[in-house]
């Protein structure tokens, strides 16, 4: 029993020693300890890529959004209504005090933002939520039109979720399909939301899962993913693909590996074409590395017939950057909003950069201009027991009606959402 003390004083020690360090580096970093949306919407620098080396700066504005009271609020999906309201899906966990250690569960909330984004309701509970549910994360929101708003439930827990009214009541959830391996799947990023002159609303989206029923996660083995078409709304789901330029080998110290994508985001192009970011697999020179998540990558896929074969992979970035989400401007720029978890080019770790960045692309989704990306929001971080602890992560954003952007992050030293309202 005494030894049983022992441990938990020096898990107790440990803990407060590890706050307080962090929390010298949350004040020198100059976070605000204040209730952020009566502060207002605050001046901000984007630093732009001059295609040379060096960099321009843009104007923008910056706020950050919690949950009343203690605890963790993470941002997963942001769109404009036609209502012309902002819907905000979150989760909050009262229980987490910082960013490590575990909660009481994650459970899913939303706010809603007027004037685009100046001001913003308290958040509340998104819904009835199955209490032996430990984590409801709502991913994958998309807007259809006429105050339907729909989400799925992160993981594979395998529903999706709808309200008509705007996001203010829900519905009982619907059951998501199973795909040809078995089992559903899950998936972070943004659908493709169409509708045809009648009305009719068409959903296409990109998940995943480990490849067959009870399959275990195995670094080592490749993620399984599904690009599929609703053509009622996300009720039902057909054309379902899986396609194989979605895998590639990766050789490491003289061995093979198959790697694939888990999660996606899609945008219709000017062109026509469908253009998928992906979330790629773990390269295989980190398979012994803590975290190895938060060394996954980016890369892009084309589809030219409407989502039947998609072209190979093509990395943007292998490790560090992920979550991407896709918005089409009203110039037809594609523009890719971008978590930083780890500042990683050609394998080497260059910065103890976190944050968010945005690329475009002005030929319909084939090149990217990595030279003239924006660099959104960034702080420094290491911490030295796991250096790719990335201390960022989740991401949407949403184009509004003055060709605006709103891109929703989060800096997890905050323990809140950041918003950055900017103009590319």
């Amino acid at each position: 029993m005494i030894k049983n003390r022992s441990k938990v004083r020096l898990r107790s020690v440990f803990s407060f020693v590890l706050w307080a360090v962090v929390s010298c580096l949350v004040i020198a970093s100059g976070v605000v300890w204040a209730e952020p949306d009566s502060l207002g919407w605050k001046p901000h620098s984007i630093r732009v890529g001059d295609g040379q080396g060096g960099w321009t700066y843009k104007t923008a504005e910056y706020k950050i959004l919690h949950t009343p009271g203690k605890g963790w609020t993470c941002g997963f999906g942001i769109v404009q209504m036609d209502n012309g309201e902002l819907a905000l899906l979150a989760t909050n966990d009262p229980g987490k005090s910082f960013w490590y250690g575990s909660g009481e569960g994650e459970r899913g909330v939303i706010a809603f933002g007027s004037d685009r984004g100046d001001h913003w309701s308290d958040f509340q509970p998104l819904g009835d939520q199955d209490e032996n549910v430990e984590e409801v994360r709502p991913m994958l929101t998309g807007y259809l039109g006429n105050g339907v708003l729909t989400y799925k439930n992160g993981w594979f827990i395998g529903q999706r979720h709808f309200s008509r009214d705007f996001g203010r009541t829900w519905e009982d959830p619907v059951p998501d399909s199973p795909v040809a391996n078995g089992p559903g799947i899950g998936g972070e990023g943004n659908p493709l939301v169409e509708r045809d002159d009648d009305g009719t609303i068409h959903i296409a989206e990109i998940g995943y899962n480990l490849g067959g029923p009870g399959v275990d996660y195995d670094v080592r083995e490749p993620e399984h993913g599904f690009f599929r078409w609703s053509h009622d709304g996300g009720k039902t789901w057909t054309d379902e693909v899986n396609p194989p330029n979605w895998y590639w080998d990766d050789t490491h110290n003289g061995k093979t590996w198959r790697r694939g994508i888990s999660e996606g985001s899609l945008v219709r192009a000017a062109n026509g074409w469908l253009v998928a970011a992906l979330r790629t697999g773990i390269p295989a020179s980190y398979f012994d590395r803590p975290h190895n998540d938060e060394v996954e990558g980016t890369g892009t896929s084309i589809s030219k017939d409407n989502g039947k074969t998609w072209s190979p992979v093509k990395h943007l970035f292998k490790s560090g950057r992920m979550h991407a989400h896709l918005l089409r401007l009203p110039d037809d720029t594609l523009l890719m909003n971008l978590t930083v978890r780890n500042d990683i080019v050609n394998g080497e770790v260059v910065s103890y950069r976190r944050g968010c960045e945005a690329i475009v692309s002005r030929d319909n989704g084939l090149t990217w201009d990595v030279q003239r990306k924006y660099v959104l929001d960034e702080w420094q971080f290491y911490y030295p027991p796991d250096p790719f602890f990335g201390l960022s992560g989740h991401l949407s954003a949403a184009l509004l009606d003055d060709s605006s952007i709103l891109t929703v992050h989060n800096n997890y030293l905050t323990m809140g959402i950041t918003l950055i309202r900017w103009k590319p």
